[in-house]
């Protein structure tokens, strides 16, 4: 008979949806930072300038040595330029943060776009059609 379970005693998975509250508050703090940072600094990047960038979520992993920041620009136009100008210049930032957190390490930070609001879009639009 075959045993149909995979389970390895010993062996624990991680589950990487659950964010503890220090991963939490790390990444808020980063996110208001990382805001500011954008608003107040100039980049000498012409689409960084001419952009309003609306920072989302920062997601910080478990050990706080890296940080993805979800971001999308107002209006969702110019979407690959601005995260092509953000990583170029996300050295340039995370030396500006890194005197707002008391951290032992400044994240690494890689800049991604936030799909979330074209999914939340679709999702609307499946239970308009199915409501109809």
């Amino acid at each position: 008979m075959k045993n149909n379970f995979d389970y390895k005693p010993g062996k624990k998975k991680k589950d990487n949806t659950i964010k503890s509250q220090r991963q939490l508050k790390v990444g808020e703090e980063l996110r208001h930072l990382i805001s500011n940072a954008l608003h107040r600094e100039t980049f000498y990047d012409q689409i960084l300038e001419t952009n309003n960038i609306t920072i989302t979520e920062v997601d910080v992993s478990s050990d706080l040595k890296n940080a993805k920041v979800y971001v999308m620009p107002l209006g969702g136009k110019q979407k690959l330029e601005v995260i092509d100008s953000l990583n170029k210049v996300k050295n340039h930032i995370k030396k500006l943060i890194s005197s707002g957190i008391t951290l032992r390490q400044i994240p690494k930070i890689n800049f991604i776009i936030d799909n979330s609001f074209e999914y939340a879009k679709h999702i609307d639009q499946i239970l308009h059609k199915i409501k109809n």
